[in-house]
């Protein structure tokens, strides 16, 4: 079975995808930003476009304009870049208490993660949910684990899963529930 760390790497990941904003012309310029967590704005306010770092030499380079845009107060970011300090704000706060809502925008963004002498590389290619504090969403994964040393593909198939009101533990976003699902798919094909 899938460690918690992989899992845990997925919701990140997710996560991460989930609070990035759709640009209509994506730049590859990094965005300076904060890497520890610290005080944050009131939720439901939009992520600033640029925001600072706190430190020097804090920068964040991963990938920009990445394809679910996040709605906040009825309003989409304006930024096209993905903000680690908008991402650890949601992870701080209980993201089911934010008004953000998800639509549900075809993209293949691959993270990789070695785990059990597998090379595992998840791609988020759907996902949306009701609104957070309703704990019902639906996910696709394509899941793509091979051997690092041989090449030798294990698994490469898109998975789904969905649920209603999902149990997430508290602090959770509420896409831990149907990502959750998910993997408990992928665990059985990987033993």
């Amino acid at each position: 079975m899938l460690s918690r760390r992989f899992s845990h790497l997925l919701l990140v990941a997710v996560v991460a995808l989930v609070t990035a904003s759709c640009g209509s012309s994506p730049t590859s310029a990094p965005v300076q930003t904060s890497t520890r967590v610290g005080p944050s704005t009131v939720v439901g306010t939009p992520a600033p476009a640029r925001p600072k770092a706190t430190a020097s030499g804090e920068i964040y380079d991963g990938p920009p304009a990445l394809a679910i845009a996040p709605v906040v107060d009825g309003r989409t970011s304006a930024s096209p870049e993905v903000s680690a300090w908008w991402i650890q704000k949601l992870m701080v706060e209980d993201l089911d208490r934010s008004d953000l809502f998800a639509g549900v925008i075809p993209l293949e963004h691959a993270s990789e993660a070695h785990e059990g002498g597998l090379l595992i590389q998840p791609a988020l290619t759907a996902l949306s949910w009701t609104q957070p504090n309703q704990r019902s969403g639906s996910i696709a994964m394509r899941i793509r684990a091979s051997d690092p040393e041989t090449g030798r593909v294990r698994l490469d198939r898109v998975y789904t899963a969905s649920c209603r009101d999902c149990k997430v533990p508290p602090g959770q976003p509420a896409v831990a529930g149907p990502l959750a699902v998910l993997m408990q798919d992928v665990a059985k094909d990987l033993r």
